[in-house]
């Protein structure tokens, strides 16, 4: 009978060490998302968390990296969201996209043929592609625009009366890299605005908003699908 009860006090001990380990670890390990998309299908996954996270966006070749280095590198990866819209097109063969968040996230998945939405585009509608909700930190920071194609509407708005331009990459690294001041690009930019900016994508080129702020400032931004870039894939 002792040494039932010895046995059985052992047990529980090391259950709830076990449970602490495991709570422990959770709080502290990166969640992931594996999403499969078959052929002639888009996906849109949408990722929402009730404080900013990063997120981190790997292909297989990045995953598999990452599995053995713990490596990020070569991963999209997007800062401080709350709310995001990241498309997978896979028209012509099966994609795998796996994510990565450092603080967990809740995720929602709609699957859409690509050719189905592509006549609903053609035959005038406009449709949400891709989106993002993010807190931006005081002076200058900055968002990549997720997979630009030509003529998509963008939409962008800030919470506060700040100054907003949409660069691309040549003259974010003039800025990133200090060769250029924000007021110097800012003046000689032709998208840019004051707490909002709408234009249509002009071009397959990477686009990056960046805002310049005293206090940091809230950016919403969102992409649409449209007619005149249907033929682009959307």
């Amino acid at each position: 009978m002792n040494k039932l009860l010895t046995l059985f006090t052992v047990l529980i001990i090391f259950l709830l060490t076990c449970s602490r380990a495991i709570a422990d670890n959770q709080n502290s390990i990166e969640y992931e998302k594996k999403v499969f998309v078959e052929r002639e299908k888009v996906a849109f996954v949408e990722i929402t968390s009730d404080k900013p996270i990063d997120i981190f966006i790997m292909y297989t070749p990045q995953y598999n990296s990452y599995c053995k280095s713990g490596s990020t590198e070569g991963a999209f990866d997007v800062k401080s969201i709350t709310w995001y819209i990241y498309p997978i097109p896979a028209m012509f063969d099966d994609q795998t996209v796996f994510f990565i968040a450092k603080d967990g996230a809740r995720f929602n998945i709609t699957y859409e043929n690509v050719k189905d939405r592509i006549d609903r585009l053609f035959k005038g509608e406009a449709l949400l592609r891709s989106g993002a909700s993010a807190f931006f930190k005081k002076g200058i920071d900055s968002i990549r625009l997720t997979q630009n194609l030509p003529e998509l509407q963008i939409e962008i708005e800030a919470s506060e009366d700040i100054p907003i331009m949409a660069l691309k990459v040549m003259d974010y690294m003039a800025l990133t890299r200090g060769l250029k001041s924000f007021e110097e690009i800012y003046n000689n930019t032709v998208l840019k605005g004051k707490k909002s900016l709408s234009f249509r994508a002009p071009d397959f080129d990477d686009l990056y908003i960046v805002v310049k702020s005293e206090k940091g400032v809230n950016i919403k931004y969102k992409t649409w699908a449209n007619r005149e870039a249907a033929n682009s894939g959307c």
